[in-house]
């Protein structure tokens, strides 16, 4: 079973994005049953990418581990080194589309470092233009953070029976539908929703 195709997909929110991504590991003969995916992840980690953690454990010497985008299976150049070492160790190849590269290459590990790099530098922007969009927004008055669980009348209402000795902690979070941690917190006057 030599050459035989593990593939691996991930969409961090686009649904259509995993579809189109399955019809192209279709075209390259992996078979379906082979063909792991990753919902609602951005790619910036490894952790907790149970797809990616199948289709690393499904390949074998000889194999060849297929991505459609380099994107879509690491935007971390440290992590996607790693698991490159790893997929070497173990004789597999890895497939960008239809092309197959041999890490132990000089060119194909310099060619698959230049792609995560890129990857890397393009989370990395997308990072700081929402770092700069939300101090933006912020500034503008548009952004003002998480809001309280409960609204002032409410906290009011639960220092002053809370003070009068009136109800529990325990009671007043099940009254609230809250739990007891932000009764304290209102109680206590630290802030309910600490960043």
């Amino acid at each position: 079973m030599n050459g035989s195709r593990v593939g691996y997909a991930r969409c961090s929110t686009d649904e259509h994005d995993v579809v189109i991504q399955t019809e192209q590991f279709l075209a390259l003969d992996v078979p379906e049953e082979r063909i792991y995916i990753d919902r609602g992840f951005s790619g910036t980690t490894r952790r907790n990418r149970a797809g990616l953690d199948q289709a690393l454990a499904a390949v074998w010497d000889g194999t060849v581990f297929t991505i459609t985008k380099f994107d879509r299976f690491a935007r971390n150049m440290a992590e996607a080194n790693d698991i490159l070492t790893g997929l070497s160790g173990r004789g597999v190849l890895f497939g960008l589309g239809a092309s197959v590269y041999d890490w132990n290459d000089p060119f194909g590990r310099l060619f698959l470092q230049t792609l995560a790099m890129v990857a890397e530098f393009e989370a990395n922007i997308g990072h700081q233009r929402t770092r700069e969009g939300m101090a933006l927004a912020k500034k503008n008055g548009k952004l003002k953070g998480k809001q309280p669980k409960l609204p002032e009348p409410a906290r009011r209402s639960i220092r002053r029976r809370h003070a009068e000795g009136e109800v529990s902690l325990a009671d007043l979070a099940t009254e609230y539908s809250v739990g007891r941690s932000t009764i304290h917190r209102i109680i206590h006057g630290a802030p309910e929703n600490p960043r």
